[in-house]
């Protein structure tokens, strides 16, 4: 289908938006940003009104397909990425993995007590003094995560002067002598805040999936807290399934 079937019994902006999925899919095969027609050049292509075209758009933009910037337009990112829940693996690794660009912005690296839910994570006591770094993940030139990862000072001392824009897990199994083994993650949509929308040059209130993971040592001690934001216009978790045997 490449024009607006007027016979159909689907609405025309269900027929635009699927129309326009196409024209993504087909770009991000060539590994593009696709910017999208204004409103009024896609309401003229296909005879249609502004308001159906920007009913199109909004689904598209709720379904992650698309982003929008004001006084600019519609993208569709080049590709969106994902991660397998099932392997614990750092972004930095995964990335490698891939064979794309990753630069890691550190924000701030500070040392405190820790808050009562970092300590729950960590099992530790209350008052406990934990490192906190914020660091920004920038894949192929695009802001895809906020990372907010909590780490025991007494298991890492001297944290800071390591080089922490590179692998925190090569870090801490190198030099630390923590040998990471699994994992607990927990996974929640919601919308951006004002300042992780700043940090991600997204809207805010753009969706986002908002990620909390436990890292265990192989002798079962919580080595890190992590709090992740990521961009729900380029990431995707994904988990294989399996019934269960009878």
């Amino acid at each position: 289908m490449s024009t607006i079937d007027r016979s159909s019994h689907l609405p025309y902006y269900e027929q635009l938006a699927e129309l326009l999925r196409h024209e993504i899919v087909a770009q991000q095969a060539r590994h593009e940003v696709f910017q999208l027609p204004s409103e009024n050049e896609l309401a003229e292509r296909y005879g249609l009104s502004r308001a159906t075209v920007r009913h199109a758009l909004d689904e598209l933009e709720r379904d992650g397909w698309i982003f929008r910037q004001k006084g600019v337009g519609s993208f569709a990112p080049a590709r969106r990425l994902e991660q397998d829940l099932t392997l614990l693996v750092s972004t930095t690794e995964d990335m490698r993995q891939r064979g794309w660009s990753l630069v890691t912005r550190v924000l701030s690296l500070t040392q405190e007590p820790a808050h009562a839910h970092v300590a729950a994570a960590l099992e530790l006591a209350d008052g406990a003094v934990v490192y906190e770094l914020r660091r920004l993940r920038v894949v192929e030139d695009a802001p895809l995560s906020l990372q907010i990862a909590h780490l025991p000072a007494a298991l890492c001392p001297r944290l800071e002067e390591n080089d922490l824009s590179a692998s925190l897990y090569r870090l801490l199994e190198g030099r630390y002598g923590l040998r990471l083994w699994s994992g607990r993650e927990t996974l929640r949509a919601r919308g951006a805040t004002e300042s992780e929308a700043k940090l991600l040059c997204i809207d805010e209130g753009a969706p986002v999936m908002a990620a909390e993971r436990i890292t265990y040592a192989a002798n079962g001690t919580p080595v890190e807290y992590l709090e992740a934001t990521w961009r729900g216009d380029r990431y995707d978790f994904v988990l294989a399934l399996s019934r269960p045997s009878s």
